[in-house]
């Protein structure tokens, strides 16, 4: 599967307390018919819960430990593709050597040359693919395991019984997006148009997060600062496009 791009930047805390709902009871003089009814045998009443919801997109792109990681990753991605842009360069040269002289005394030797640095780009970044997506998905499922972790110590902290995650704009500009808008109106689950603000819990997460899992560079082992890192944009996953955009043939098999 691939990977397109990812998902606000901040770890400012929400002050208040989450939205309290429930049902309402009228009051009025008359016993309903439930009062003749022994408590023991009375369906429960919901008298109330308290609900939270965050902004996943807004999560994912303020959470300094993901920024950091889709920042290896593209980081290994340029690396070990290096060869592959070679083998692409060569493959060009030829091509437009070929097209220059196609009469030239090598022309079968080069369309060999050709046929064989074709087969081992597609080889290769048929692996290098694999390789990176695999990573990819361990990413993923760690952010998942750290974000699941902060959202139920906060949900247990504050009583909380249900939290929604959805995905929304982080930004004004965002929120006038159509592409954006259009997302809302096709939700893959329920979908909030309106939140009020002591009810989005999005920075506390964020906070906490960065708090409890921050980027540590593998070999200083030191705090990485991620300020000057690019900023993850709203998306449905954190993670690079594994393949890269190479000019100037996207595809050189013939």
């Amino acid at each position: 599967m691939n990977r397109g791009y990812a998902l606000a930047i901040g770890t400012i805390a929400v002050v208040g307390i989450a939205f309290v709902s429930g049902a309402s009871v009228a009051r009025n003089s008359t016993k309903p018919a439930d009062d003749r009814i022994p408590a023991e045998g009375r369906p429960p009443i919901a008298i109330g819960q308290k609900t939270a919801v965050f902004n996943m997109a807004g999560v994912m792109r303020d959470f300094n430990y993901a920024k950091y990681q889709v920042w290896l990753l593209n980081k290994k991605k340029e690396e070990i593709y290096k060869p592959v842009l070679g083998w692409r360069s060569e493959h060009s040269k030829i091509e437009a050597e070929l097209k220059e002289n196609p009469d030239q005394p090598k022309k079968g030797e080069l369309e060999q040359k050709i046929r064989d640095l074709a087969r081992k780009i597609e080889d290769v970044e048929r692996k290098l693919t694999q390789q990176l997506n695999e990573d990819a998905s361990a990413i993923i499922s760690d952010l998942y395991d750290m974000i699941k972790e902060v959202v139920n110590q906060t949900a247990e902290q504050n009583g909380f019984q249900i939290v929604f995650a959805y995905p929304d704009a982080v930004s004004p500009e965002e929120l006038k997006s159509a592409y954006i808008k259009e997302l809302k109106l096709k939700p893959p689950a329920a979908q909030p148009f309106y939140v009020a603000p002591g009810l989005d819990i999005s920075a506390r997460i964020i906070k906490t997060l960065n708090e409890k899992h921050p980027p540590i560079d593998p070999v200083t082992k030191q705090p990485v600062d991620v300020s000057g890192l690019p900023a993850l944009t709203p998306g449905a996953s954190p993670m690079p496009n594994v393949r890269p955009q190479i000019s100037p043939s996207s595809n050189p098999i013939k």
